[in-house]
């Protein structure tokens, strides 16, 4: 039985509210030091659920935002002027200030000639 047990239990990117019920129902189902973490966009899940605490994660000002975007995609930390300048508010504003989305967008578009063809 899970009731004895110390787990961890991780649902990642869940916008239903059965799921939470189903799968992590009550407390005591889990043996104490057990933990639950729940990702989710719908705040709005967590709020109807009994929850310990809650984190938001920290997001960038739109201009760290696009610098830090910048400097994984363009090696530059300044924001291009011309070509690229749309694309990368459109970037920016798509990863919503979060630095990970921000890092990993900019490094899986460095050098590719994907940023060409949307430009053009």
């Amino acid at each position: 039985m899970l009731s004895r047990k110390k787990v961890l239990v991780v649902l990642d990117d869940d916008d239903n509210i059965q799921h939470l019920k189903c799968l992590v129902g009550r407390h005591d189902w889990f043996g104490l030091g057990s933990r639950i973490i729940v990702t989710t966009r719908e705040e709005h899940l967590l709020r109807s659920w009994p929850v310990d605490d809650m984190y938001e994660p920290t997001t960038l000002k739109p201009k760290d935002a696009l610098q830090l975007f910048s400097l994984k995609a363009f090696h530059s930390d300044t924001v291009p002027k011309d070509d690229f300048i749309e694309f990368s508010y459109h970037v920016v504003k798509y990863a919503g200030g979060l630095p990970l989305a921000l890092e990993i967008l900019g490094c899986f578009l460095c050098g590719r000639d994907a940023l060409l063809s949307i430009e053009t």
